[in-house]
Parts: structure tokens; C-alpha cells; sequence
């Protein structure tokens, strides 16, 4: 890599960190091109010149989110042989990877205000795959049917708990949460 690729991809990665701190100070609709590029100390044509739009920023920590999210599905999942405990494992780490990444999971999917589409949810795809995989040695039902349900139970509980930071309150999700998933499991 020459250094100019170097540096470009640090600046690249520099807008990218401060548009999300940007969100966490603000929250999603706070955010615009003029408001990364002054705390960058820059101006809005820098951000033009690396990503083409503000829309091009937040489709590039889509994708990262997505990665991520991937990346801890993937390994929670592999953690574990039997398929229940694979949906368990899966199940507390995407609450866990929403609780870490506040903005960025709002982002990901839209909530708070922050409004972002692109294809960027097919990072996830092979940890989405690794749950389906548990869930097909649990049922014979219907798969996509299956799976939505799992995730959608999956958003609820993160809806409920994602703005909660007591200890105390935290550890009654985490029991809750296990309790649904085994009612879940049952239910299948």
C-alpha cells in the first residue's frame, strides 16, 4: 500500500469515527456533512471528495456494524454444538452487540431517527445463516417464517433494553431474554 492510499484511508476512517461520535453527542438527525467536516477541522468538500455524500458515510458504517454484528454471531454460534444453546449463545450476543453499539445498531436498522438504506444487512448474512442452521435442527417448519419470528423477538427485547445501563435491570433482560428463547425453543 503507498502511503497516499495510506493516508486516504485514514481519513476515510477519521470521517467515519467522527460521524458516528457525532450521532452518540447528537443523535442521528444531528448529523450533516457541515457538522463532520467542522469537527474534522475541514471542509464539506473533503467528506464530497472520499465518500460523495453524507449517505455515503452512513452506508459505510452500515457495513461495518453489519460486519461486526456478523463477526459475534458467528463466534457466539460456533461456541456451542448443540443447537439450543447455539440459539441462546446467538440471541445474547446480538443484545449484547446492540447494548455495545447504542448509535451504530440504531443506524443499522434504522431507529432513533437515523435513516440509512442500502444493501449493507448482507454483511450479516452468514452469522444470519449460522442461526437459521440452529433453528432447522429444531423445527421442520417453515424457515423464513421461523427465523423472522426469532428476530423479531430479537428487536423487541433489544427495543426494551437497549437504553437501559443499571446493572440491576440489565441482569433481569439477561433472565427474561433466556426465559423467552427457551419458551421460544419450546414453542417450535
Amino acid at each position: 500500500m503507498t502511503t497516499t492510499t495510506a493516508n486516504q484511508d485514514s481519513v476515510k476512517a477519521d470521517i467515519v469515527r467522527h460521524t458516528l461520535e457525532l450521532a452518540q453527542e447528537t443523535g442521528w438527525p444531528g448529523v450533516s456533512t457541515r457538522k463532520i467536516a467542522n469537527r474534522l477541522h475541514t471542509s464539506t468538500i473533503a467528506i464530497y471528495h472520499y465518500f460523495g455524500s453524507k449517505d455515503a458515510v452512513l452506508i459505510e458504517l452500515q457495513h461495518d456494524g453489519f460486519r461486526q454484528l456478523c463477526e459475534m454471531l458467528i463466534s457466539a454460534v460456533s461456541g456451542e454444538t448443540k443447537p439450543k444453546r447455539q440459539l441462546k449463545a446467538a440471541s445474547r450476543a446480538m443484545l449484547t452487540f446492540a447494548r455495545a453499539n447504542h448509535d451504530l445498531y440504531a443506524l443499522m436498522f434504522n431507529l432513533d431517527g437515523a435513516m440509512c438504506r442500502s444493501d449493507a444487512a448482507n454483511e450479516a448474512t452468514e452469522g444470519m445463516e449460522r442461526v437459521k442452521v440452529a433453528l432447522g435442527q429444531l423445527t421442520k417448519d417453515d424457515m423464513e417464517s421461523v427465523f423472522v419470528n426469532w428476530f423479531a423477538l430479537m428487536q423487541g427485547f433489544i427495543s426494551l433494553t437497549r437504553n437501559d445501563t443499571q446493572a440491576d435491570a440489565i441482569d433481569w433482560f439477561d433472565q427474561v431474554l433466556d426465559d423467552a428463547i427457551r419458551r421460544f425453543i419450546r414453542g417450535l
